[in-house]
């Protein structure tokens, strides 16, 4: 790309007299382009979205490349054109330092065309120009990432790492859909796991509901550590947020942990509307995950206290299907309740 073709971006002149230029960028092979928060404090920062907006919602939008954008994991907004990653401002960054050294070589090159050398005459002076090699255009690909969402108030597509709190394009609050397609997945590990069990044997199927259950916890720790941090950092400096974030460490592997923390740094009781049944049998849940984890699934005497069970010490511990299945919804329950109190939805 030299400057004859970069003359077809030109847009005009800035304030302050500099040439201004719309380059156009690809998006990838699945028709999403690479977005950046432009928020400093954003730890992850980058994510996808699709150029096609859904009809109904696109009847709103004037001019697509103008649009406010609201970053999918800090809900920072911003200009789509404020968004650009570095990867792409350095691959265009390159494509014009390309065009500058093309333009002033082929400017050297008329300037000192080849001629025949002359003849005759005493002295003689002749100069020729050799072009040197071009700097290299910069590779640029954008990144590709696993989650895909469709969110479910504007039906607009986009990609991101881990879950996302918003739709970059109407801003709604969905990391609910995150957690429904989690809890899904643990429901049909359960389901599957009577299957599974009939085909290999009630030890397969007791090592499925295990890993259930410890997908229970992961949810549990894993949502709420994500809503512990997008809060934290709405509410504090970054300084406070960072160290605040950095002592959660495995707190949220316990209930009471979590309980202690939502409470004291954010004012929220996050097992609001459990009675004491749910809880208890919350609580048995994860004693049970933490048998299955650290002691080989052997009952150890601390369990047999928490849980009240006639179960020998050391014996196998047994994990019941209509148990994990409970536990999640429990779980699910408390989570959504938090995430409630967290974003707007």
């Amino acid at each position: 790309m030299d400057f004859d073709e970069l003359e077809k971006y030109r847009t005009g002149k800035s304030e302050d007299g500099h040439d201004q230029f719309s380059v156009p960028i690809k998006p990838d092979e699945d028709g999403l382009l690479g977005r950046e928060c432009s928020n400093e404090d954003c730890e992850t920062k980058y994510f996808k979205i699709s150029l096609e907006v859904d009809d109904a919602y696109g009847k709103e939008i004037e001019d697509f490349s103008q649009l406010e954008l609201t970053c999918p994991y800090c809900g920072n907004a911003d200009n789509m054109q404020h968004l650009h990653t570095t990867e792409q401002i350095e691959w265009i960054k390159s494509m014009m330092m390309r065009g500058i050294h093309k333009t002033f070589q082929n400017i050297m090159a008329r300037s000192f065309p080849k001629r025949p050398k002359p003849k005759g005459g005493m002295f003689s002076i002749s100069m020729e120009f050799q072009p040197g090699t071009l700097p290299s255009v910069r590779h640029y690909a954008e990144e590709k990432l696993k989650q895909e969402v469709v969110c479910d108030r504007c039906r607009f597509r986009y990609a991101i790492y881990g879950v996302s709190f918003h739709c970059p394009l109407c801003s709604a609050g969905n990391i609910l859909q995150h957690l429904e397609r989690s809890a899904e997945t643990i429901r049909i590990l359960i389901s599957e796991s009577a299957r599974i069990g009939s085909e290999h044997g009630q030890k397969v199927a007791q090592a499925m509901l295990g890993n259930a259950l410890e997908d229970v916890v992961g949810l549990f720790e894993g949502f709420l550590k994500y809503a512990y941090q997008y809060a934290i950092r709405k509410s504090s400096s970054k300084e406070d947020a960072d160290k605040l974030i950095q002592k959660i460490r495995t707190n949220f592997q316990r209930l009471s942990g979590a309980e202690e923390i939502f409470r004291r740094d954010l004012s929220i009781e996050i097992f609001y509307g459990l009675d004491a049944v749910e809880r208890d049998a919350l609580e048995i849940a994860f004693a049970k995950r933490h048998v299955l984890t650290h002691n080989l699934g052997l009952i150890d005497a601390k369990f047999k206290i928490k849980a009240q069970t006639w179960n020998r010490v050391s014996s196998e511990l047994e994990i019941e299907a209509d148990e994990i299945k409970r536990s999640l919804e429990t779980v699910r329950k408390v989570v959504a309740h938090v995430l409630s109190e967290i974003v707007p939805t």
